[in-house]
């Protein structure tokens, strides 16, 4: 398999096309106490033809982070597991830190937009440390965020990736629709695209599908998993998330990304797990494919 060209994950190739299965994805984090190949050989049992790869160390070594890996044998087994890549889903670290400089960051994220560029997706990573305090105070560390942002989004065009960032994060400094939006003011969109998940928001209180329609023009891709206040780690449907008012919101406004099942539920056995992946994937699947093609909507 040769690499494939960068894909802009928000682009849909028939923008009049009606959408369904094909841009339900799941990210490997579902499956994420298997090995790589399992995972995958799972996702693909299941239907899906996307997946996020996860290089998340406390959650996941799929792709291991610092990333010293062989790009070939991850593009080998997409290929023998009929998959694509939309996403490498990455912690570069603590960046609102003042003391983690520009090359310590380069060093961990270049590797990684290899991965991604090879795979022909873009690169998901994180705002700021897993802790809500500030390393120096609000302010300062919202500056440190936005420039290493910044630098993040000019090193992944030179690569010729395009750069997500997951923002708002219940476990991180950028916890509340507050933060994330003023991180949104302070950024270009041309600097990176929003990583909207929906247990994130849900976990911390806030309201999914109201920040869904503020924030839709920025939203290029999007993980679902359900929550409940101050717990993100709840199967579809056993939370409080509006799974489909959240999909009738961004198909309204011409979303073209995928919806990515990131399934790192705690609600479930393990044995249970690709049963309950399989439900969630289906059910997401038919909320989409409900949904009427673009040129319908518009003659209403």
């Amino acid at each position: 398999m040769t690499p494939t060209s960068p894909r802009t994950p928000s682009t849909s190739p028939d923008p009049t096309a009606p959408r369904g299965r094909e841009v339900v994805g799941i990210s490997t984090i579902t499956f994420r106490h298997r090995p790589l190949e399992e995972a995958l050989r799972l996702i693909e049992g299941i239907g899906a033809v996307e997946i996020d790869l996860g290089a998340i160390p406390d959650v996941t070594d799929h792709v291991p982070v610092p990333f010293h890996g062989d790009v070939a044998a991850y593009l080998e087994l997409l290929e023998r597991h009929h998959l694509r890549a939309g996403a490498v889903n990455a912690d570069i670290g603590n960046i609102n830190d003042p003391a983690y400089d520009r090359e310590a960051l380069q060093e961990r994220t270049e590797p990684l937009l290899d991965l991604a560029v090879a795979t022909g997706g873009a690169l998901i990573v994180n705002c700021g440390r897993q802790d809500r305090a500030d390393y120096v105070d609000e302010r300062s560390d919202m500056a440190a965020v936005a420039g290493n942002l910044e630098y993040l989004g000019r090193l992944s065009a030179d690569h010729g990736v395009r750069l997500l960032v997951e923002v708002l994060h219940h476990r991180r400094w950028i916890h509340s629709v507050d933060r994330a939006n003023r991180l949104l003011e302070l950024v270009d969109p041309s600097v990176f695209g929003l990583l909207f998940d929906t247990a994130h928001v849900g976990a911390s209180e806030e309201d999914v599908v109201g920040w869904a329609e503020q924030v839709h023009d920025r939203i290029e891709r999007v993980h679902f998993r359900d929550a409940l206040p101050g717990n993100l780690n709840v199967g579809i449907g056993r939370g409080t998330v509006d799974f489909a008012a959240v999909i009738d919101t961004l198909e309204r406004h011409g979303f073209g990304g995928s919806y990515v099942l990131e399934l790192e539920t705690h609600d479930v056995a393990e044995e249970d797990r690709e049963a309950d992946a399989k439900r969630s994937f289906d059910l997401i699947a038919e909320m989409v494919a409900a949904r009427p093609a673009p040129q319908e909507m518009s003659g209403r």
